[in-house]
């Protein structure tokens, strides 16, 4: 869930830029492996790159996925939009 939310807030920081999202998803799984690295100097804790792997890396790309998925859905479709501009020009 954390990188989840780290990946979103990253994205978000692009203002959500389709380009960028890749890197974005990127810059997550950098700070999951700095993350685990860490963890090997933590008494009581190891590293291990399954958890980058599967479960950072499923919580960052699930994040993506649900955030695109919810932001195309609230674009409008250009072409029902030139249409209603189209039909409003004509009736004035």
């Amino acid at each position: 869930m954390g990188y989840a939310l780290l990946a979103w807030s990253f994205w978000r920081g692009t203002d959500f830029n389709d380009t960028r999202r890749w890197g974005v998803w990127l810059l997550a799984m950098l700070y999951a492996v700095s993350d685990e690295y860490h963890q090997f100097f933590v008494p009581g804790r190891h590293p291990s790159a399954f958890d980058v792997l599967f479960y950072d890396n499923l919580g960052a790309l699930s994040s993506l996925w649900l955030a695109n998925k919810f932001m195309k859905q609230k674009q409008p479709d250009s072409e029902n939009l030139a249409v209603e501009q189209t039909e409003l020009t004509a009736k004035s």
